[in-house]
């Protein structure tokens, strides 16, 4: 990649075959090296640009290149609606008072919750219900063309929500669901959801004759759209609900409160973990048989997971010798990033294996299962394993060392920090080349030719288990800046 100073050096280099301005040059008319400066500049962003381009293959380090990515794999960015269980209370001491299936309720915040089990709650008595948080939007779409793979843009919603599902009907009744027409065939009443590289999503049909079954001009398709908040929707235990509308005069007599979350909510795949997910090989099929990525497999279907780790018995034995209990079987290791799983601490030597699973663990095993059921699948419990990294760092007196100590924490804790996604990975173990690489891009004090640094990373853990949560904290880090006096010897020629 060319610099601004390697364009500059250039011209200078050339200028000398234009006598008219040379002299003016030479003489730093402004007249001069402002357009050159411009221009070099210029050439130096786009320079830039294609080094990148010629990389991004391989880095994706653009967040469009990500996008785009996610798009060809169908990763869509969807929320998961919270669920929670009510206490419904009812003060009346002569009528009972039922609560239908599908009624609205809206919480404190302002967020509606559909009821999902319909309860008769005796007078002068309480029950349970649970509901799920969502706003349901309908829309009818009048087809403008009859052509192959018809598709129709889902509208975003208007108050900041996410999409979270989405129901598709025709005048013949309602469509199913299919990803990338996988085994559909022709005149299958199905439908494709599919997303752009601008997060764009679309409902897409088939091709007559061929797939599934393609819309007839003029025909009306009804979407219901199922809009949720996402992790903003997680009330507080204890807090108050009420009925969107009423209906009848007995509910003045009904309370209704929230007794536990069921379900957190939480918002669509964030662009650093489909970064992370960007760097599996591409996929055709999500049937982990056939991809053999049972990493991929979970963490596109739990993108909130703060650490996860699967392994299969070969890393297992190599790890802690053979026994006949790992023919098998599938190791998994995880925490959520909602909390429920248990961690046990640095430096123990206890292991849990299938401790209570949490619900989280419940759901990855189904989904593990589902994809191959042959597998045995263990849960074992997460261990913290901080990583002791040394950082001593020699800058110019210009520069103050307590604010270069301070941007390098922060550099280093956010790239191997517990939240970043270096750590949402087991046997995580930072590189040398990665950690100076990164201090001299980020630090510019670092970047000068005076400047030094050396680091030390100490590898406590051999081998590395592969249970081990491994991150860098604030306790773990330690980092010394020294300054030095730069002497520039001025040399007169004579």
């Amino acid at each position: 990649m060319y610099t601004a100073d390697d364009f500059k050096s250039a011209i200078a280099d050339r200028v000398n075959r234009y006598p008219a301005i040379a002299p003016l040059y030479k003489a730093g008319d402004p007249r001069v090296h402002q357009p050159l400066d411009a221009i070099a500049t210029m050439l130096a962003m786009l320079s830039s640009q294609i080094d990148v381009a010629v990389a991004e293959p391989f880095s994706k380090s653009r967040d469009s290149t990500v996008l785009a990515d996610s798009a060809m794999r169908g990763i869509i960015p969807k929320a998961t609606p919270a669920r929670v269980r009510l206490l419904v209370e009812n003060r009346s001491q002569t009528s009972s008072f039922q609560v239908e299936s599908g009624r609205t309720v809206i919480d404190t915040a302002g967020f509606t919750y559909q009821i999902e089990t319909a309860i008769d709650v005796p007078a002068g008595s309480r029950d349970y219900v649970e509901a799920m948080q969502m706003k349901i939007v309908t829309v009818v779409h009048a087809v403008t063309a009859d052509e192959p793979f018809y598709s129709i843009e889902i509208p975003k919603a208007d108050d900041g929500s996410y999409l979270s599902g989405i129901g598709v009907k025709d005048k013949d009744g309602d469509l199913i669901y299919s990803e990338r027409y996988v085994n559909v065939l022709p005149d299958d009443r199905i439908f494709h959801v599919e997303v752009d590289e601008h997060q764009r999503i679309y409902v897409r049909f088939g091709y007559r004759g061929i797939v599934g079954v393609q819309p007839l001009i003029r025909d009306r398709i009804t979407l219901t759209i199922y809009y949720s908040a996402g992790e903003n929707s997680t009330p507080v235990a204890g807090s108050p609900f009420s009925f969107e509308n009423i209906l009848s005069p007995l509910e003045s007599n009904i309370s209704i409160s929230l007794t536990d979350t069921i379900t957190a909510g939480a918002n669509p795949i964030s662009l650093s973990v489909l970064r992370d997910l960007s760097r599996y090989p591409s996929v055709y099929n999500h049937d982990a048989v056939f991809l053999g990525e049972f990493d991929f497999l979970v963490r596109r279907n739990f993108p909130t997971l703060q650490f996860l780790s699967i392994w299969n018995e070969t890393d297992e034995e190599s790890a802690r010798g053979s026994s006949l209990d790992n023919i098998n079987t599938l190791f998994v290791a995880c925490l959520s990033q909602y909390g429920g799983e248990r961690v046990l601490p640095e430096g123990t030597s206890e292991r849990i294996i299938d401790a209570d699973l949490t619900p989280t663990q419940v759901n990855i095993k189904q989904e593990i299962l589902n994809a191959d059921d042959s597998y045995r699948v263990k849960f074992v419990t997460p261990v913290r394993s901080p990583i002791s990294m040394t950082i001593s760092a020699t800058v110019a007196t210009s520069y103050v060392s307590t604010i270069i100590v301070s941007q390098i924490k922060e550099v280093l804790l956010s790239e191997f920090g517990q939240n970043s996604a270096f750590s949402r990975r087991g046997q995580a173990n930072p590189l040398y080349q990665r950690v100076y690489s990164l201090l001299k891009e980020k630090v510019l004090a670092l970047s000068g030719v005076n400047a030094d640094l050396v680091v030390s990373i100490e590898n406590t853990q051999q081998p590395f288990f592969p249970e081990l949560w491994r991150y860098v904290d604030s306790s773990s880090l330690s980092v010394t800046v020294n300054t030095v006096n730069i002497t520039v010897t001025a040399w007169r020629s004579f």
